[in-house]
């Protein structure tokens, strides 16, 4: 999976060279100290997280055509109509619900009866 933005690929482009660095023992890629210190657990915790191949196919990503930022998309469901149809059991005022787990009880009581007789 490409990168999105080109902020978004540095910060893959540290966290692979931070793993890279912990997994050759220091002989190559990025040693974490030399990371200001605001960002650098944030980039060690997501080079811990991810496999090292997401990371490297984020960080390989080409700059070319990239927007520098992406705006994060919010999706954000109409609930101005209440609660759908579909879940009448979330409802507080509806009696569906109830009329189905009384039901369900006895019927289960009757089955564990049949069980125990056997």
């Amino acid at each position: 999976m490409p990168s999105r933005s080109t902020k978004q690929q540095g910060l893959m482009g540290q966290a692979y060279a931070i793993r890279k660095f912990q997994r050759t023992h220091g002989k190559e890629g990025l040693n974490p100290k030399d990371i200001p210190a605001e960002y650098r657990d944030e980039i060690k915790d997501v080079s811990k997280q991810m496999k090292l191949k997401s990371l490297k196919d984020f960080a390989s990503t080409s700059h070319k055509g990239l927007p520098e930022e992406v705006e994060e998309e919010l999706k954000v469901e109409d609930t101005s109509k209440g609660i759908p149809t579909i879940y009448p059991s979330l409802n507080p005022d509806s009696k569906a619900h109830k009329k189905k787990t009384d039901a369900f009880k006895m019927m289960n009581l009757t089955d564990y009866r049949d069980y125990i007789k056997r």
